[in-house]
Order: C-alpha cells, then structure tokens, then sequence
C-alpha cells in the first residue's frame, strides 16, 4: 500500500514538473530567433470608481500600503528612541508586556486619531500615544492611483 502511494506521489511530481516552455520561432527576415509574446493584462479605471475624499480605508482595501519613510524598522527605531518608559514601569522589572494601537495615515502623511487599543496601565498607552504624535510623516496610502486616508495599528512591546 505505501509503495503504490509513493509511486501514485512520484508520478505526479514527475508530470507535473515538466518542461512547458514554448519553443522560440526563427524570424526569416532577421535571421535572429524570436519568442511568442504573451498576453499583457490590461487594468481599467472605472469612471465611476472616484475615491471619497473622507473615507477611511482598511489596510487590506488600499492599492498601495502606506509606508514609514526609511521601512517599518525606522519606524520601530522611531519608537524605541522616543518611547520613555514610565517610572512607576521602570521600577518594577517583572511588569512587561504590550500596547497596542490604531492610527489614521492621511493624505498628507501626518498620523491623526491615535487610538490605545489595548495597554496594561502604568501609563504605557498615554506614553505611546504622545510618541506617535512626534511621528514625521509616513508615505500615504493610495488607491486608484490617489492618496487615500488608512487606518494603520502597530503593537509596540514595552521592555
């Protein structure tokens, strides 16, 4: 039973792998070989496809994501320089955990409507919250080739 499953598997690895690749044709004229061109998938924008000057988009809805200018690891080196923990955090070593929270990329790039989802008090959310207002601008979203507002969450881990 295991032998025919291996040869059941073997043969459609082998099938499956094989060469498809078109043959070139040799252009008459030029002497010089020539391959079939494949069909380009052409994208249309809707007229009707206008995007709402106010309306907040999810990550997943955007064309283009927003991006931190330099990466999201500048992003997060952002944080850890400007993020100070606070005191009463600071002396209880055992206290360590997450904050969690949700911000608007406008059009512009400038981060508005900061939001604490989740954080696990010693003021670590208010602390978040005044180092995302620092933030320099991001790179917008963009959706149909506009820049377009996006709701955008970052977990920042407080250690």
């Amino acid at each position: 039973m295991i032998r025919i499953f291996f040869a059941t598997v073997s043969l459609i690895l082998f099938f499956s792998c094989q060469n498809k690749s078109i043959p070139a044709v040799k252009d008459s004229e030029n002497n010089r070989k020539v391959l079939p061109q494949k069909a380009v998938k052409t994208i249309r924008q809707e007229k009707n496809s206008s995007v709402n000057d106010n309306e907040v988009y999810k990550i997943m809805d955007v064309d283009v994501k927003p991006s931190y200018i330099g990466g999201i690891d500048k992003f997060h080196a952002f944080l850890n320089k400007n993020y100070i923990v606070p005191k009463d955090l600071d002396s209880d070593d055992s206290v360590r955990g997450g904050v969690f929270a949700s911000f608007i990329i406008e059009k512009d790039g400038s981060v508005s409507n900061i939001d604490i989802i989740r954080d696990f008090g010693y003021g670590t959310g208010k602390e978040l919250e005044r180092v995302l207002k620092l933030c320099p601008n991001w790179i917008p979203a963009m959706k149909n080739g506009n820049p377009v507002r996006c709701l955008y969450s970052v977990p920042y881990y407080v250690q």
